[in-house]
């Protein structure tokens, strides 16, 4: 019976490498007469057989994990958790962590990816208070003058995934949400 159980996993385990080893074989080369990759998608850095995707609005679903999430009122509400899909592959939902300190109390809820407002460049700082004018002064030096606008944010080279997404949900209506549970982990 043991003999029975070491020639089945043994067995098992060779279909398992020789699976690996198949996968691991490079795709035939195409005919000549196939057209080429266009320019724009590689880089002159990449071999030829590489593709760079940055910059052609395709992010990488391991860099969203942990984008920082506002509310209607620019401030943070969380940060992204999961990406979930469905079986064929299309993004429905993000869970976004809520509440709680250093990952302890907090909860994820989850919001359809299509109800967030994803941007590539940053929340701008919020502007300076006005300085107060000074009533009476003889015009003493910098007295009741602006200051200077602050330099706008540069953009920033194409990445594979956003800077932040947006929600219309306050951190309160968060933590009041439902959170998301997974059966089975």
């Amino acid at each position: 019976m043991i003999r029975n159980h070491r020639f089945m996993l043994s067995t098992v385990g060779v279909a398992m490498l020789a699976t690996a080893a198949m996968a691991q074989t490079s795709a035939p080369t195409p005919p000549s007469s196939a057209p080429a990759a266009p320019a724009a998608t590689q880089s002159s850095a990449s071999s030829p057989a590489e593709t760079n995707l940055a910059g052609q609005g395709k992010w990488r679903t391991s860099k969203l994990i942990g984008v920082d999430v506002y509310g209607p009122d620019d401030k943070k509400v969380g940060d992204v958790t999961e990406v979930i899909v469905d079986k064929t592959g299309k993004v429905e939902m993000v869970t976004i962590g809520v509440g709680g300190f250093l990952g302890i109390g907090s909860k994820d809820v989850a919001i359809p990816f299509d109800q967030v407002t994803w941007s590539d460049q940053p929340i701008a700082p919020p502007a300076p208070a006005p300085a107060p004018a000074s009533s009476g002064s003889a015009g003493g030096a910098g007295g009741g003058m602006a200051s200077p606008p602050a330099a706008a944010a540069a953009p920033k080279a194409p990445a594979m995934y956003p800077d932040h997404g947006k929600i219309t949900l306050t951190k309160d209506q968060l933590k009041s949400a439902p959170s998301v549970t997974y059966s089975g982990t």
